[in-house]
């Protein structure tokens, strides 16, 4: 799967949609030079600011990289909607793939909304990588579960630090951050309902 800038993809996005620079700043709490700058490749955005953006668009982060795989558009819009529980594979070679502006994280989406009611993230931060500033989504719910490493995550200004094994699960509505506190690489795996990302 090819790469893409993420300020360009948002960019056209945002031209698409018919918004200026200066309304989505304002829908976002962020400024406007500081969009230019990141759309035109100036600057690096962290994932909070990133989801500010897409949220101030009215698109879901996800929406940067659907076009990439065909795997969206087979999919259907929600498990067992037509009534039917046929199960859904996606397979290895199949998952969406995301690796934020920031070389601290890549994210491997396992099932996203479009499969159903809510979406599996398998996700590799380096040591010291993060979200960034704390942020919150309109989802209801969310877990995460470290495979390996060490994690600090922040909810509402509580820190619990996690290790491997362990799990915590919050309101998505409660601003929130994490960052990787460990030495090595961390895995994670994220359950959002309903999906937002």
């Amino acid at each position: 799967m090819t790469k893409k800038h993420f300020g360009e993809m948002i960019r056209n996005l945002r031209l698409a949609k018919g918004l200026t620079i200066n309304e989505v700043a304002q829908k976002a709490g962020l400024t406007a030079s500081f969009i230019s700058q990141f759309e035109r490749g100036r600057t690096q955005a962290s994932i909070a600011s990133i989801q500010k953006i897409t949220q101030a668009i009215g698109i879901r982060l996800s929406d940067l990289f659907n076009d990439e795989t065909a795997m969206a558009s087979e999919m259907p819009a929600s498990f067992g909607s037509d009534g039917s529980t046929k199960p859904i594979v996606v397979r290895k070679s199949e998952r969406k793939v995301m690796a934020y502006p920031e070389p601290e994280k890549t994210v491997k989406y396992l099932l996203t909304g479009l499969e159903g009611k809510f979406e599996v993230i398998y996700s590799l931060v380096e040591p010291g990588g993060g979200s960034g500033e704390l942020y919150t989504h309109d989802s209801d719910e969310e877990c995460l579960v470290v495979l390996k490493g060490r994690m600090e995550v922040n909810v509402g200004g509580q820190i619990y630090v996690l290790e491997e094994g362990d799990a915590i699960t919050f309101s998505s509505r409660i601003p929130h951050g994490w960052r990787n506190v460990g030495s090595e690489t961390a895995e994670l795996i994220w359950v959002i309902a309903p999906p937002t990302f």
